[in-house]
């Protein structure tokens, strides 16, 4: 059983669920929105509760990545982790209208679905565990469906990372045939743990594999 960590912070929970419903083209409109309102909230907690922006991070999934990169847009963020940015609409998108690395101080990336999430690399460092396109387990993945599966594994691998017990170690490779063709099983320049905590002196591209089974950390059964 894994041991539990607990943190001195705060959490909150932006849920924009009827902007995100049924219309995708519409839920992507409304991402500005969303972030707009967001950034807001920001600025009164920075100049009524003196936190600071640099202390701030934001987590987002899919759509929510880039909600998170149009906050950052209005205010100084620490640090914003993109859990598998929404690709359709954004992949031929200039940089300006998605989440990149001008919008925090430090921008890290998970990517897992090559079909609903953004290919290219967006962060001050990007991850592509099992080469970032089709997770391992998924098949058989009784948490979400099919079609998601991958998309929403960012989720969980994340979540698993700030269980210290769980270490996702990623090897820096310059690219997905590097990767299949087994060139990057070596730290070289320096390996990075996947997830919450990076350093934020973290920067490139990395690889890593992880278990089909929950905790999905290697190793993990």
């Amino acid at each position: 059983m894994s041991a539990l960590y607990f943190f001195d912070v705060n959490v909150i929970v932006v849920i924009w669920t009827r902007g995100a419903y049924d219309n995708y083209n519409q839920a992507v409109a409304n991402t500005r929105v969303v972030g707009a309102v967001t950034a807001n909230l920001i600025k009164l907690l920075h100049s009524a509760g003196g936190v600071s922006y640099n202390d701030m991070h934001i987590v987002g999934h899919s759509l929510g990545a880039h909600v998170a990169g149009y906050v950052g847009q209005r205010v100084p963020i620490g640090r914003i982790t993109g859990l598998d940015p929404a690709g359709p609409e954004f992949n031929t998108a200039d940089q300006r209208v998605r989440l990149d690395p001008s919008d925090a101080t430090f921008v890290d990336i998970i990517h897992t679905d090559g079909a609903l999430g953004f290919r290219h690399t967006m962060g001050h460092v990007d991850f592509y565990p099992n080469g970032g396109k089709i997770q391992p387990g998924c098949l058989f993945d009784k948490i979400a469906p099919f079609y998601s599966c991958g998309h929403m594994r960012s989720v969980y691998y994340f979540i698993e990372s700030i269980n210290t017990n769980c270490h996702f170690t990623s090897h820096p490779c310059d690219s997905e045939d590097d990767y299949k063709n087994l060139l990057c099983t070596g730290c070289g320049i320096g390996c990075q743990e996947m997830g919450y905590h990076i350093s934020r002196n973290a920067r490139g591209t990395f690889y890593l594999k992880t278990s089909p089974n929950y905790p999905y950390c290697a190793g993990s059964h």
